[in-house]
């Protein structure tokens, strides 16, 4: 599992990750920053704990986050150019974390 809670972390996945999840989970992360940054840079910009993009890699992992679904806000796929996406909504002390999956 991987957190991601600033820039710098994401970017630091650029080797690790297929190029479209990466430009996949870029887009993900300006998102959150245009809807939750208080006027700071994006470099210096932090996720919360509870909102910050949680990247699952092994299966047990998923299936750890699936084995409660009172907790479950939402789960949808997403097609990207080489590969697929399971998008997940959990709520986390009153907010929505995101994570992420490739299938």
């Amino acid at each position: 599992m991987k957190k991601i809670q600033q820039l710098k972390e994401l970017l630091a996945l650029k080797q690790e990750l297929r190029e479209d999840l990466m430009q996949y989970l870029e887009e993900e992360f300006y998102g959150l920053y245009e809807y939750l940054s208080n006027g700071e840079q994006v470099d210096e910009f932090v996720l919360e704990t509870q909102q910050a993009m949680i990247l699952l890699e092994e299966k047990g992992e998923l299936n750890i986050l699936l084995s409660n679904p009172l907790e479950l806000e939402f789960q949808e796929e997403v097609n990207l150019k080489n590969s697929r996406v399971l998008r997940i909504g959990v709520l986390s002390a009153e907010d929505i974390q995101l994570c992420y999956v490739l299938k």
